[in-house]
């Protein structure tokens, strides 16, 4: 993947992949093989949110291929070239949003109710991202359970109604071509 082929039909395809992969929601992870050593760097930058049964179903988890996003992490790691440990020669500071500053850039954006037909698009509400697959479909890397919205233990990406995401803001994510 070079960077001219960093696209919105390219992000599509790519969390409808990761979808379908082994995976779990992990805050602050970008993708990366879940293993005891990244858990306990995750534990140590954001112990407010790994509880003790949090931090027990992703300990049983560790060393086995098993990938970790949270919403953004999903997007940034399609913008570096599908980031993982061993592929990490992409990143750049540049890129590294998380939800509460990726609003605040100046992009192209606008109310979900001006949202247009094309798949790619970020879509944003307070503290979350998922990605516009068309035909009124998102794909979000969440802990929230898609029926309920109430906060889950393991979470994951799941394909959701826009409709029932609460979506404020639609927007083009930097370095993707639209």
């Amino acid at each position: 993947m070079t960077k001219d082929n960093i696209t919105a039909s390219g992000l599509v395809d790519y969390v409808k992949k990761c979808m379908f992969s082994p995976h779990i929601y992990v805050w602050d992870s970008n993708g990366q093989i879940l293993t005891d050593e990244l858990l306990d760097h995750l534990i140590e930058t954001n112990r407010d949110w790994y509880t003790e049964d949090r931090v027990a179903i992703r300990r049983s988890l560790c060393n086995r291929k098993i990938r970790g996003w949270d919403c953004i992490g999903l997007i940034k790691s399609y913008v570096w070239h599908d980031y993982w440990q061993e592929n990490t020669q992409y990143y750049t500071i540049e890129s590294d949003f998380c939800t509460r500053t990726l609003i605040q850039e100046n992009l192209e954006k606008g109310d979900i109710s001006t949202l247009s037909e094309i798949p790619g698009l970020v879509l944003w509400k307070k503290g979350h991202v998922g990605v516009y697959i068309g035909d009124g479909q998102v794909i979000e890397c969440t802990i929230r359970n898609p029926i309920t919205r109430e906060a889950e233990l393991v979470g994951g990406i799941l394909q959701t109604k826009l409709e029932d995401g609460g979506w404020t803001t639609w927007l083009k994510y930097p370095g993707i071509k639209y």
